[in-house]
């Protein structure tokens, strides 16, 4: 029986893409979405976003990954990488949300089983409301949204816990 990669060859197109190390990191730039991938965006939007800021419509090229490691020009889908690019980029955990600034990421993960779903990065802070602001884009075909950190599309999913990384130079009291 004849395969596909036989009969059409390696039909995914990718870009070079590493670390500041130089490890070479896989990605592939995703397709457009159709007219089910922007019915799927608009039901997650519905379901999920009644207060998201849309700020990008569904678009294609890259994933959450692609947006803040690949600046958007690619999707990175093995979630098995991540922790080699933040080693190997700099990044550091933030261990008090207090410290947390625009710039920096905020990874949603759930712990048993052990799994990161999505990274988005931080836009701003709201003392008055006392949460954080971020900017996602939920997979390869969705587009990008302002929201509120915790107003995100795992909601139903327990327990969905949120990391904090930086890039940023050290600062003492953070630490403290």
């Amino acid at each position: 029986m004849f395969e596909e990669e036989i009969l059409l060859g390696d039909t995914e197109d990718s870009i070079r893409l590493e670390t500041r190390q130089k490890s070479p990191i896989k990605n592939v730039i995703a397709p457009e979405p159709g007219v089910l991938g922007q019915r799927k965006y608009a039901l997650i939007r519905k379901q999920h976003g009644q207060d998201w800021r849309n700020r990008k419509p569904a678009c294609g090229v890259y994933n959450c990954y692609g947006m803040v490691f690949a600046s958007r020009r690619t999707a990175i889908l093995d979630d098995d990488q991540i922790p080699m690019v933040l080693r190997e980029d700099g990044y550091r955990p933030v261990v008090d949300e207090m410290w947390v600034r625009p710039g920096d990421l905020v990874f949603y993960r759930l712990r048993a089983p052990d799994m990161l779903l999505h990274v988005a990065v931080i836009l701003r802070r709201d003392d008055t409301l006392g949460t954080l602001f971020a900017l996602s884009k939920w997979n390869s075909i969705s587009g990008e949204d302002e929201h509120n950190i915790r107003h995100h599309c795992w909601t139903r999913m327990e327990p969905v816990e949120l990391d904090f990384w930086t890039d940023r130079p050290s600062d003492a009291r953070e630490t403290a």
